[in-house]
């Protein structure tokens, strides 16, 4: 760049008057890049935004997802418990079945015997 610089620095001032052409030109140039320069700075910043807004989109439903897991885990921890208490449950029940059938066999044995006398 400093090459250039001093290259139509040197033109400009050179005989005949070319220089003011090539400084004329080189103004535009610059002109032209540094609109170039703007544009894609401004869609770098569009991009941006655009990336942020799905970012952003995409942790709402992350967080909904988590929100809708945690959920389900507390549905899945309540079923456990409650599977647990039946189990239990069932268990004391046949225990007291068991009894209650042994009580039944024990008297029927007790009136066969005393049936039998």
């Amino acid at each position: 760049m400093e090459k250039i610089a001093m290259e139509a620095a040197r033109l400009l001032f050179a005989d005949g008057g070319a220089g003011w052409v090539v400084a004329v030109l080189l103004g535009l140039a610059c002109l032209h890049l540094y609109r170039e320069n703007l544009r894609v700075l401004e869609a770098r910043i569009d991009d941006t935004g655009a990336t942020a807004t799905a970012l952003e989109r995409a942790s709402q439903t992350n967080a909904a997802v988590a929100a809708a897991l945690e959920s389900r885990t507390r549905v899945l921890e309540d079923l456990s418990r409650l599977s647990a208490e039946i189990a239990r449950g069932i268990d004391r029940n046949d225990e007291r079945v068991r009894d209650r059938f042994e009580e039944l066999t024990r008297a029927l044995t007790e009136l066969r015997r005393a049936g039998a006398a």
